[in-house]
């Protein structure tokens, strides 16, 4: 079945406009960091505050003006815009002496006053948009690349936590995770948003939430009298988005790496076939501490997002919350109150590691830093793209000068036993924001995984890979923003101050497949994370490489 040509025309628009809607215009995105659209709240304030100016000033003008217009209509009685007045009544108008010499008076002093509002109006126009384009020109501005990318994330929310789409467009939803009340936004898409976003989710591959947004269009534009895009313009996206649906289904099937579907067709008369009889009778059995298909890890990923739960009691219930020092004297007096996440790996979290002034410090250090993230790519090099929608800084202890970064590295290391303060031993503080929907999908954090060793540096051979993942959150998340590990079945909700720590590597130098982890998209509010990676080949006077292969640590 061919893709209908409507569908074809947008699909060939998006992607000339915006590749992977990630920077394609040579500079970084704005959607992927909530500071970022922060700031551009302020630049907006800018031109609101120029443009008011405008209006106060153009509103006495026009007022003039305005005034002019009606002395006319009221002297002549010609109340209706551009009603003709008789010759019977223009006469008796300047037959009085005084009416004829305000006339004279009108087309004089009172024209002059006239004109005079209307050039500086016109003036006053082209220097308030010469204002504001040089404004422009000097700070930041979204493009449609932004769009495109808010639009995608926006989609992926939909997506992720099944968000209702009777309220969504209306700006409502109910949170995931530690806030699970209803959210409102203060306004509404149109049903030509609606529009706009089901042609993005077509375009990368949700053929069955493009349908919903072009549904909930049709809705708007029936039910709540819509105006913003005609009917007849929709209907043709719906009808070829269920086509296309149905066409990719049968041959296909309900998802893949870039598609996805319900698991039923559109089509009634397709629907009744035998093979779509048990769908609803499928069940989902979890598939924890083993290897996972692309599509199983995903789905894995998405229910740990929305807060389901895939271990068994038995996991669950021997995992406890306590105190420990660690065998530290720094700690005795305030121990790390460690609430145990996982055994198998070994995935523990810190409660109030850090104090609200030293996370809002770090936030603060790292803001005029930020640049757009990047992953590994398969060949080996760093790219930006939907994989990973978010901007982080680098921070080092050395550019501290109050050594507050240096004091926190030393923590971390009484706190998790390792050394992390030399530069072979840690990496640099790593600080992310996450933006609209901003995620990392599913990946580990050790690197070394090329059997060839000539695909990596000496300097990497002479640290080794990321031993250990310590991760603090430096604010809450209102809705959404968890990380999660699809094969061990864990959910970490983000708490300002607390810190995520877990083993990367057996003890033998090898990666832990069931370290696995993601980023949950933000649904609500700002999250901010600091990441320090520690590296393997310095611990070696602490920990010993193990009798085999698989050995693990199991501490603090």
């Amino acid at each position: 079945m061919k893709i209908p040509h409507i569908l074809v025309s947008w699909c060939v628009i998006c992607c000339v406009s915006g590749q992977n809607f990630m920077g394609s215009s040579g500079r970084d995105d704005l959607f992927s960091a909530t500071s970022n659209l922060e700031e551009l709240l302020t630049r907006e304030g800018e031109i609101v505050r120029m443009v008011d100016k405008y209006l106060q000033a153009a509103q006495e003008r026009l007022d003039t003006i305005r005034s002019y217009v009606n002395d006319y209509r009221h002297l002549t009685g010609s109340g209706s815009r551009g009603s003709d007045t008789g010759v019977g009544a223009l006469s008796s108008v300047v037959a009085h002496p005084i009416d004829a010499y305000l006339l004279l008076k009108r087309l004089t002093v009172e024209w002059g006053m006239v004109e005079d509002a209307m050039t500086h109006h016109a003036n006053a126009t082209a220097g308030l948009v010469q204002r504001v384009l040089l404004f422009r020109e000097h700070s930041t501005f979204p493009d449609l690349d932004d769009l495109h990318g808010a639009a995608v994330a926006l989609v992926r929310l939909q997506d992720t936590y099944r968000l209702n789409m009777t309220t969504l467009p209306a700006g409502a939803f109910t949170g995931v995770g530690q806030h699970t009340h209803e959210f409102q936004s203060v306004k509404q898409l149109t049903a030509r948003d609606c529009l706009f976003l089901g042609k993005h989710a077509f375009n990368k591959g949700y053929y069955d939430k493009a349908i919903e947004w072009f549904e909930a269009a049709l809705d708007l534009v029936e039910g709540a009298g819509d105006r913003s895009v005609p009917r007849e313009e929709i209907e043709p996206f719906l009808t070829a988005a269920m086509n296309v649906h149905d066409d990719i289904l049968e041959k296909r099937g309900p998802r893949g790496v870039d598609w996805q579907t319900n698991p039923v067709p559109m089509d009634k008369t397709l629907a009744k076939k035998l093979r779509y009889s048990s769908v609803a009778q499928d069940t989902f059995m979890p598939k924890l501490y083993q290897h996972q298909t692309d599509q199983e890890e995903e789905e894995h990923y998405t229910r740990l997002c929305r807060g389901e739960k895939l271990r068994p009691s038995s996991i669950e219930s021997v995992l406890v919350c306590r105190y420990s020092d660690n065998g530290e004297a720094y700690l005795r007096l305030m121990p790390l109150q460690l609430e145990e996440m996982s055994l198998d790996p070994y995935i523990i979290v810190m409660h109030n590691f850090l104090t609200d002034t030293q996370t809002q410090a770090v936030i603060e250090r790292a803001k005029p830093r930020l640049t757009a993230s990047r992953h590994r790519s398969p060949d080996g090099g760093f790219v930006s793209s939907m994989v990973r929608t978010s901007k982080n800084a680098w921070l080092r202890e050395a550019d501290s000068k109050d050594d507050m970064m240096t004091k926190m590295t030393m923590k971390i290391e009484k706190a998790t036993g390792l050394e992390a303060l030399a530069p072979s031993a840690g990496e640099d503080y790593q600080v992310a924001n996450y933006g609209i929907g901003g995620l990392y999908v599913t990946h580990t954090d050790y690197l070394m995984i090329n059997p060839d060793p000539a695909a990596y540096l000496p300097w990497e051979h002479f640290i080794g890979d990321r031993y250990g993942t310590f991760m603090v959150y430096l604010s809450d998340v209102e809705a959404g923003g968890a990380t999660v590990f699809p094969r061990a079945g864990v959910t970490i909700w983000p708490r300002r101050g607390s810190a995520a720590f877990w083993w990367n590597l057996y003890r033998s130098g090898t990666g832990d497949e069931n370290t696995r982890h993601g980023a949950c998209p933000v649904l609500h509010g700002s999250k901010w994370i600091s990441n320090k990676w520690i590296h393997y080949n310095d611990q070696f006077l602490k920990h010993n490489c193990g009798l085999n292969t698989w050995d693990k640590l199991s501490y603090p």
